[in-house]
């Protein structure tokens, strides 16, 4: 081997491990976004488990059920999350719902994406707590907005939505809603 040949060897060498390190950093970075991500919606199930522990609802089922809008992926992993949990002496169960479910036996929907400004409406006066990550959420009816703010997850309460449903909410979560800043 000559040296001419050496050198597009090398180069070539050397090519394929920088291609190679590039792969391996690139493929690198969805697992951490995907580990960002997990942590988020970790974060968020702990949320709606909590809301509920300082909420207070004029009836008691035997059955405490969570429903999602149109997550079925989150839909899991919140029943996975809560399996053997109760909520007091209730039972927890987690439905996946869309715009059109009969919503009746819902304590707790849950709109991790989309706003169905339809179904908002027509839970108004039900003693339903709306959660939902959408920025205009509180203005379309909802009651708890959760966001992102200095890399935390935060909320915000409306409390007259919550009244005006029926739905008692305690004061020292009260007391930790925050208004996300413009």
């Amino acid at each position: 081997m000559n040296f001419g040949n050496l050198l597009v060897f090398l180069s070539r060498r050397t090519l394929h491990v920088v291609v190679l390190l590039f792969s391996i950093f690139f493929y690198t970075l969805p697992s951490v976004a995907d580990e960002s991500s997990e942590r988020e919606v970790k974060i968020k199930i702990a949320y709606l488990f909590h809301f509920n522990q300082f909420t207070e609802w004029a009836i008691k089922l035997p059955v405490f059920n969570y429903c999602v809008y149109e997550d079925a992926h989150f839909s899991e992993l919140l029943k996975q999350a809560y399996v053997g949990k109760k909520h007091g002496d209730s039972d927890i169960d987690v439905q996946n719902i869309n715009a059109q479910s009969n919503v009746d036996n819902c304590q707790l929907i849950y709109f991790p994406n989309n706003i169905s400004v339809d179904l908002l409406a027509r839970i108004r006066k039900k003693p339903i707590l709306s959660v939902g990550t959408q920025k205009n959420f509180v203005e379309q009816g909802g009651i708890i907005y959760l966001f992102e703010e200095d890399q935390k997850i935060r909320f915000f309460i409306n409390n007259a939505i919550a009244s005006a449903a029926g739905i008692k909410i305690n004061s020292q979560l009260l007391a930790l809603s925050k208004e996300p800043t413009p």
